[in-house]
């Protein structure tokens, strides 16, 4: 009986990136890869299931992890894009002529900065319930706290964020609008960063040498993913951007807006009761949308 195959593992300390590759049996889409990376959770298994979705449909992917993993930040502060730079170099030298990022959330505002400041190396960007400014930074040692700076680094430099605008984190606001919503929200608190965003911190997705997916929800209560890709449409078509760009709005589905099941989507009511199976459709609907952006590009 033959042993599995098991996938090249990356780490910090060796390699420049902590991230695990997921090699398709049969390639649908040759010289092509996508960097898959999470959110705000910091989970590295979303980021392995999100891989593994795109390797069953042909595509090489390589799950990321950019914190909470040995070698990387604990906190949403100050985090080093550096690791998602050598993931990607690796890949090219790999021999995968274009890489692609996929990013959620947080991720999706990684993705975005990171395809902004990284021309030639990255190739394509899927961001999924997007953000159009790089934001403040926050920790979570005790409870939520923001942070004295921005979420992001590059070379050692910080990159410029637009601030909340706050001393502490409102977190009674939080949870009262959370009670009264019937599920996590913090739509409020985001969106004057996307109506009145520090103009050097707005993320230049012009600068991208590749085309453009973003993917938001209707109903999502946590940030304002949709004004913020309609922000960041408006700026492509205002710059003259060369390469294609969409922006695929849903009406159901929730902040996770993940092409697979996930437990926690029960948390957000466009992914639950009377919007379960609709919010399903769209999630899957946009996994076949993505793999037709992928295979194009």
């Amino acid at each position: 009986m033959s042993e599995p195959v098991k996938n090249p593992e990356y780490r910090v300390r060796a390699d420049g990136f902590h991230g695990e590759l997921f090699s398709p049996a049969v390639d649908s889409c040759p010289g092509k890869a996508l960097i898959c990376f999470s959110g705000s959770d910091g989970k590295f298994e979303l980021s392995r299931q999100l891989a593994q979705v795109f390797q069953s449909h042909g595509l090489t992917a390589l799950a990321l992890a950019y914190v909470m993993e040995e070698g990387l930040p604990r906190q949403f502060y100050h985090v080093p894009i550096n690791p998602l730079e050598a993931a990607a170099n690796r890949l090219h030298e790999m021999g995968y002529d274009k890489v692609g990022l996929w990013g959620i959330s947080k991720g999706a505002e990684l993705a975005l900065t990171a395809g902004s400041l990284l021309p030639g190396v990255i190739n394509a960007v899927i961001a999924v319930s997007p953000m159009s400014t790089v934001c403040q930074g926050f920790t979570l040692k005790h409870g939520i706290s923001i942070a004295p700076g921005s979420t992001w680094t590059f070379h050692g430099e910080e990159i410029p964020y637009t601030p909340f605008g706050l001393e502490k984190f409102p977190l009674g606001h939080v949870l009262w609008n959370s009670v009264r919503m019937r599920e996590v929200t913090m739509y409020d608190l985001y969106l004057p960063l996307v109506e009145h965003p520090n103009p050097s911190a707005v993320i230049r997705a012009e600068k991208i040498t590749g085309p453009i997916l973003l993917i938001s929800s209707g109903m999502d209560a946590m940030w304002p993913s949709g004004p913020a890709a309609e922000q960041i449409t408006k700026r492509l078509r205002q710059h003259g951007f060369p390469h294609f760009y969409q922006h695929l709005r849903y009406d159901c589905g929730g902040h996770m807006f993940v092409p697979m099941e996930l437990r926690t989507a029960k948390f957000f009511r466009g992914d639950r009761g009377k919007n379960r199976a609709r919010g399903r459709e769209a999630r899957m609907d946009s996994l076949v949308r993505t793999l037709e952006f992928v295979s194009k590009w």
